[in-house]
């Protein structure tokens, strides 16, 4: 069972997760948000995960109330195999908080080095384990940012930028000022764009390139690329309205805001939903992005994508066929409060391409005024074989520079490939994946098939029946109350993914039936007889206690539950 306890001597080895602040409006409740998630994260405990949170509510409202500087360290260090979630409260605190500190944890360490007062506390949970792509998702909710912070961002960028905008208030004309102000938009465009290709040389799932090439008249065009966990990657392309300074902090805001809610929601409808939300609030300058995000999957090939107002992007096929993604599933992001974005899915197979731009492309004119256009990047793509994402790139660079001849440039000009290579094995990493319709009597198959996998592989026996316990449970569920026959008539599907990587054992289960999640509700009082005991929760509270880590999220139309059982220790018998 999970306990709240005194800390003992600093480990050895400590991650450093970051700081959390106390000195804003919000920052207490986001404070308490944030430790709720990260305690959720790595014990899967929600009532440790809520008296954490409480207790780190009460006492962040008196550090906020007594100290101009206040704040939570986070950290993460080990004592054997347990990993500890380690408090620094910075600041001095009042009787009355050190009582409410004292009343949850043993013994509390006051220090008051360079850093200014503090008290630490720890928490000891019961995960066995927190590998590298946990530590990034710890390290990625410590971090996540308010709105608040994000304008304070902004604000701090505007004070930066007062010497530039002092020249252009004494600039002698309105067309200097004008050159000054895009000059100066542009430089902040181009500081925040992945410019370092292979960005990702590691990576032999995928292979990116992309370019952008600003007018005179930025257009606050953008693209940005990153890997949320080893197994996922985000990319996205977007144009901003307008031009100069705004349109380059307006391009700033939104990609921050993508990369910070995309570290915990691999929805990207979800993730435009709440960036659409975000920047259309007091957006009195009525400024818009269109913009094209998806996430690809690099273990599966599934690309889930959502468009907003955006260009459609191409998806070339291996085989040589080429189709364009048309449909769009919102209007541009910041025009209107309260718009629910949707998505698609498609898979892609080893050596699939996927092509993205922006209008600059397809509106680039000729000295005569004609637009290249969009049948003619058509032809250009669909007659190539692009060897690399570079190619597909470079050669529709310089085919829109051809036709363009010495006009000027009327648009920012943005492309961004990515190539599909294929699930790379890792090492001492294997993988089944199986597929069962929405049918009791299909989970013996299942858990026949798993067996053989886990005897194949040195599964241990006790975690094969741990396992087979767990999956019955909740295929159970899924089956009999995952599909209302009125609403999702006939026959379904269920996704199940078992996964070897080192010593650990992660299972994903994928159904498209109603939203459900399974450990939601609390655990049953098991001190009760079985007349005064409420029917039901048991299985799932089995479940909990025979895994390591148990997660849920809702992506898109499925539910996705995800089971984590380590694998070291384990009783052969």
């Amino acid at each position: 069972m999970n306990q709240l306890q005194s800390r003992s001597p600093l480990p050895r080895e400590t991650f450093v997760l970051g700081s959390i602040p106390l000195v804003e409006g919000d920052s207490v409740l986001e404070a308490r948000r944030k430790v709720h998630s990260l305690a959720a994260l790595v014990a899967g405990d929600s009532l440790l995960s809520t008296r954490l949170a409480t207790v780190v509510s009460e006492v962040g409202k008196a550090l906020q109330r007594l100290n101009s500087q206040a704040r939570i360290e986070v950290g993460l260090c080990a004592r054997g195999n347990l990993p500890r979630l380690q408090l620094d409260f910075v600041g001095q605190l009042d009787t009355r908080s050190l009582g409410y500190l004292q009343s949850f944890f043993d013994h509390l360490e006051k220090d008051a080095g360079s850093g200014g007062l503090f008290h630490r506390v720890s928490v000891e949970l019961t995960s066995n384990r927190v590998d590298k792509a946990t530590l990034g998702r710890l390290r990625a909710i410590v971090e996540q940012k308010t709105r608040d912070q994000l304008l304070e961002e902004i604000q701090t960028k505007n004070s930066e930028l007062e010497d530039s905008l002092e020249t252009l208030k004494r600039t002698r004309s309105a067309k200097d000022r004008m050159e000054s102000e895009l000059n100066i938009g542009r430089d902040i465009q181009m500081s925040m764009l992945p410019l370092s290709f292979p960005a990702f040389p590691d990576q032999g799932e995928f292979d990116v390139h992309a370019a952008l090439y600003p007018a005179q008249e930025v257009g606050g065009d953008f693209y940005d690329m990153f890997m949320i966990d080893l197994d996922h990657f985000c990319f996205c392309v977007g144009d901003v309205s307008g031009k100069g300074v705004p349109a380059a902090l307006f391009m700033a805001v939104t990609k921050t805001l993508i990369k910070s809610r995309a570290a915990n929601d691999l929805s990207p409808a979800s993730i435009l939903s709440h960036v659409n939300s975000e920047t259309a609030e007091g957006n009195d300058s009525a400024m818009f992005v269109t913009l094209f995000l998806a996430i690809l999957n690099l273990q599966t090939g599934e690309m889930v994508y959502s468009n907003a107002g955006h260009n459609p992007p191409y998806l070339m096929r291996a085989g040589g066929e080429m189709e364009r993604l048309e449909k769009r599933h919102g209007p541009v992001i910041g025009a209107m409060e309260g718009i629910a974005y949707g998505e698609d899915t498609t898979t892609l197979s080893p050596a699939d391409l996927i092509y993205l731009y922006t209008d600059g492309v397809t509106e680039a004119m000729d000295i005569d005024g004609s637009l290249y256009g969009e049948q003619r990047l058509r032809d250009r793509l669909v007659d190539a074989d692009y060897p690399a994402a570079k190619d597909a790139v470079e050669d529709t660079v310089d085919d829109v520079w051809r036709f363009q001849g010495d006009a000027s440039q009327a648009d920012d000009i943005t492309i961004m490939s990515v190539r599909y290579h294929g699930a790379v094995v890792r090492e001492g990493e294997t993988e089944l994946i199986l597929s069962m319709r929405n049918d009791i009597t299909a989970i013996a198959a299942v858990n026949a098939q798993f067996n053989a996998f886990a005897e194949q592989h040195g599964v241990p026996p006790s975690v094969q029946r741990r396992m087979n316990v767990c999956l019955d449970e909740l295929l159970n569920n899924v089956v009999s109350y995952g599909f209302c026959d009125e609403e999702q008539p006939g026959e379904h599907e269920i996704e199940l993914h078992f996964r070897l990587l080192d010593s650990e054992l992660v299972v994903t289960i994928i159904d498209d039936g109603k939203p459900f999640n399974p450990f939601g509700n609390d655990p049953p009082d098991t001190c009760l007889s079985v007349e005064d005991r409420p029917i039901g929760g048991l299985g799932v509270h089995l479940v909990k206690n025979f895994m390591d880590k148990v997660h849920y999220e809702r992506h898109g139309e499925n539910n996705v539950v995800t089971l984590h059982k380590h694998l070291d220790g384990e009783n052969e018998a």
